[in-house]
């Protein structure tokens, strides 16, 4: 059965393994003069002399004939079928993954994704039975089709407070799901087929306290075993910094023109009025402001 999944999933994946340089045992084809994306270097039909195995950590930039390339995503197929890779960290300067990128490494436990990643595309991890959590960086936007379905072994996900939309068969097929956390604050967008109605019944939904009662009443959310609110610092915490009140990463001059917007006009959302809070005093005001302007200006 694994066979023909695999073999039906790649067919529209599939790519030449031609690479264009091996740097420390990573396979890279390159994109310009500066830049690189990683690849497969071996078969698809499991271990070989040119696959991976083990723990893989993936370097920002490598040197290659006198020249320096950066690193800026993980190329379609690049880990797939790789039967004895256990984990996989990516450097910051990654911001996405590319279809079946993963798929079927059934020993691989752990990825680590950067903080500014963004893009997970369709498969990517299907298939991966060894995959026990999941945390999606804050910046990822959707959850692409199949992209953890038949993950056996999956107890915990957690999607971030931008998600807008599950696609079908997103996160279908997880037997042992037990706790999905989704901080966005209104309920994302859910395809037909992105959840197996069984896996929701076992599961507890943690959702931002405010708006526990839209996901008690969306469709397909309100399936779920169970729904309670995640802890106010739990969710501020991971969705915002202070200061950063646009949420780009930065705190820079900005976010000071927001927070003059913000002091006039509080927004709805929580989230973003404990980013204004500069100085932590449960209120956003004219003090804020001064804070933060002084911040920037050291």
């Amino acid at each position: 059965m694994r066979k023909i999944l695999l073999f039906l999933l790649l067919g529209p994946c599939a790519l030449l393994h031609a690479y264009d340089m091996e740097v420390d045992g990573i396979y890279y084809n390159l994109v310009g003069t500066t830049m690189a994306y990683v690849t497969h270097g071996g078969s698809f039909g499991g271990i070989g002399p040119n696959s991976y195995s083990g723990d893989v950590v993936v370097p920002e930039q490598i040197s290659y004939k006198g020249k320096t390339y950066r690193i800026y995503t993980i190329g379609n197929n690049a880990f797939a079928c790789c039967d004895e890779l256990t984990s996989v960290r990516l450097p910051s300067t990654v911001r996405g993954i590319g279809f079946c990128a993963f798929l079927g490494s059934d020993k691989l436990r752990q990825v680590f994704l950067p903080d500014d990643f963004r893009v997970v595309n369709s498969c990517a991890f299907t298939g991966c039975t060894s995959l026990q959590q999941f945390s999606l960086p804050r910046k990822a936007e959707l959850v692409d089709s199949l992209t953890f379905y038949c993950c056996a072994s999956l107890t915990s996900m957690v999607l971030p407070h931008r998600i807008r939309i599950i696609c079908q068969g997103a996160l279908e097929h997880l037997p042992s799901i037990r706790h999905l956390y989704c901080y966005a604050s209104e309920p994302p967008k859910v395809e037909k087929g992105a959840f197996t109605l069984a896996d929701q019944q076992k599961c507890t939904l943690h959702v931002p306290r405010e708006t526990l009662d839209l996901y008690k009443k969306a469709p397909i959310w309100s399936d779920f075993f169970e729904i309670v609110p995640l802890s106010d610092s739990e969710y501020l915490e991971r969705n915002y910094r202070r200061g950063d009140i646009n949420d780009d990463g930065l705190i820079d001059d900005k976010d000071l023109a927001l927070l003059r917007l913000i002091i006039v006009s509080l927004p709805d959302d929580s989230a973003v009025r404990w980013a204004a809070d500069i100085n932590e005093d449960g209120v956003v005001n004219a003090k804020d402001f001064v804070l933060l302007a002084k911040k920037l200006a050291s």
